[in-house]
């Protein structure tokens, strides 16, 4: 009775010397296979591609491979009896992979086996798991030596300021050191977004709000997509904004600290150090609300009240959608009395503008000095680095490379750390939302920076320099918006 086969195929962006495709070797293990008279279900072609068989996932150590494992199992199964592949290095470059076939052979008492084109991966005896062993090992170091290589190629690029190559940064041109103005004054006003103290709090404004800003503008991401709130906080933890370079070791997402830095880049930052530091720590926080609540879409809602005491928000008039009104909110259990509403559009329009000249007049003594000689950049980014660590620890736990008490009490200590640094944290000023303001000194230089405000931004500036009340209308009575509404600016601080 013919044998029945399986075949396996691989191909990995990380073996640059690599030009066969999958195609290719599909068709030479077809040949293989159709040589020796055995036969090939077409289920049982199994393609890798794209697939390293050396990196490994640093949660579980292994490598991620489905077709891999669903090979094994075909033959654990017995429901092939052989698994052919190119060569070792395409069945495994990670001796533990090797090993788990290896087992499976040899359980089998080699009823089943695995054999490759080129004779380095002949699983068909003793003599022939010896030679695979030693051709795995040598793939392994090949891998490593190869992952060495691009490590420090990186940190070189790094060091010297050039673009390491991929998809265009957000923010720069193809070259990956030419700013777009544009896009950098996004990345300005999304910086300047989480900066707010507000930031992550119950309805202040949320990396998802950013996000849902930016679409409401029409505003494209670098691949002409949509935002989405993780696509604004890969953007805003990027080095680069900072003019920083920086190199890590490992593969995947990673969060940099101030000791990852090895550069400087040839571009202006769009953000100081300092300021990325703090953005990195408010992203980097496992205690941020990830989900804050939906902050309202609407510049006024939440902010203007009612004379009862009530805030108002948006809804219809007398059902009608298209003239949205602030209307009061106070519920069933609201004073008695006439309630304040005020068209949306009118108020909106009249209460940006108040704002407007205020920010020309009063900015530079509205915004708050900061205090005292602390570093808080510097202090956040010690911050970010320490939970890092912890996050680290945890992960080293889960593997089973530290045991609890251990864990414990590093864990213990890294957090009386955190702390510390967080208590020193809490003496410095928060970032003033007027801080885009700072020396402008004419109505057109503040309406211009007011209109690359997202409506988050916007909410807060209105919130440090105005009250807003409506006045009830009365029946049969509609006066103008000026008449409808009392604003009271918030003055400077002596």
């Amino acid at each position: 009775m013919a044998k029945r086969a399986a075949i396996l195929a691989r191909i990995s962006d990380a073996e640059i010397d690599e030009t066969a495709g999958v195609d290719d070797q599909v068709a030479d293990m077809r040949k293989y296979v159709a040589s020796r008279g055995w036969t090939l279900d077409e289920a049982h072609i199994l393609i890798e591609n794209d697939t390293s068989a050396y990196k490994v996932d640093k949660r579980t150590g292994r490598t991620n491979r489905p077709k891999f494992h669903k090979a094994n199992d075909l033959l654990r199964t017995r429901a092939v009896d052989v698994l052919v592949v190119l060569d070792i290095d395409r069945l495994a470059r990670q001796p533990r992979d090797l090993e788990d076939t290896i087992d499976i052979v040899t359980g089998s008492g080699f009823a089943v086996t695995c054999e490759s084109l080129t004779g380095s991966c002949q699983l068909t005896d003793d003599s022939g798991i010896m030679v695979a062993r030693i051709m795995c090992a040598a793939a392994n170091k090949s891998s490593r030596d190869t992952a060495r290589r691009v490590s420090r190629a990186r940190q070189r690029q790094a060091e010297e300021g050039s673009f390491g190559g991929g998809r265009r940064p957000y923010g720069f041109a193809d070259d990956g050191v030419s700013p777009i103005e544009f896009e950098t004054a996004v990345i300005r006003r999304m910086a300047d977004v989480v900066l707010l103290p507000t930031f992550g709090m119950p309805k202040g404004p949320s990396v998802a709000g950013i996000a849902r800003d930016l679409r409401s503008d029409g505003i494209p991401a670098a691949d002409g997509g949509q935002w989405t709130a993780p696509t604004v906080r890969d953007v805003l933890m990027r080095p680069r904004n900072a003019g920083l370079m920086v190199h890590k070791k490992g593969t995947g997402r990673k969060t940099y600290g101030p000791g990852d830095v090895v550069g400087t880049a040839p571009w202006d930052a769009i953000v100081t150090p300092d300021e990325f530091w703090v953005i990195v720590g408010k992203l980097s926080d496992p205690n941020r609300r990830t989900n804050p609540g939906v902050a309202p879409r609407h510049l006024l809602s939440g902010i203007a009240t009612c004379p009862c005491g009530a805030v108002v928000r948006v809804t219809g008039s007398s059902g009608k959608r298209d003239r949205p009104i602030y209307a009061c909110q106070g519920g069933t259990g609201r004073a008695p009395g006439p309630h304040a509403t005020a068209p949306q559009g009118e108020l909106d329009a009249l209460v940006e503008g108040l704002a407007v000249v205020i920010l020309a007049r009063d900015a530079a003594d509205l915004i708050k000095p900061s205090q005292g000689t602390v570093d808080a950049g510097k202090l956040r980014g010690q911050v970010a680095v320490l939970r890092e660590s912890k996050a680290q620890l945890g992960e080293d736990r889960d593997m089973g490379l530290v045991d609890r008490p251990e864990y414990l009490r590093r864990a213990k200590k890294l957090q009386v750390r955190i702390e510390d640094l967080e208590r020193q944290l809490a003496d410095v000023a928060d970032v003033s939302p007027l801080a885009a303001f700072a020396g402008v000194e004419s109505e057109d230089a503040a309406r211009k920076v007011w209109e690359g405000l997202g409506v988050g931004t916007r909410r807060e500036i209105i919130r440090a320099i105005m009250t807003i009340t409506l006045k009830p209308a009365g029946k049969g009575f509609r006066p103008s918006i000026d008449q409808r509404v009392t604003i009271e600016p918030i003055k400077p601080q002596s």
